[in-house]
């Protein structure tokens, strides 16, 4: 049964390459991440920025910028740094 396995490693017991910290790798169903996946903030900026590695939804990002930017070089914006005269 799904309802049996663990919401966010799906009953693998690994999420990422490593041991899903919500089963501890037994891939049994548990409240904390039954929890997580239904409040979770949205991933996507560490892969693709077009879809959430946590629930594999397409970007849900809460925040006033729905940030499908990429983040800028550190020049404020500019492709290039200001140079001062």
């Amino acid at each position: 049964m799904t309802e049996d396995i663990c919401d966010l490693c799906k009953g693998s017991g690994t999420w990422n390459s490593n041991q899903c910290v919500y089963c501890n790798g037994t891939g049994e169903w548990n409240q904390a991440a039954q929890s997580y996946l239904k409040n979770h903030i949205c991933q996507c900026i560490t892969l693709d920025r077009k879809f959430c590695p946590v629930c594999g939804k397409p970007c849900h990002h809460d925040t006033s910028l729905n940030p499908k930017q990429t983040i800028d070089s550190g020049h404020g914006g500019m492709s290039v740094p200001e140079i001062p005269m």
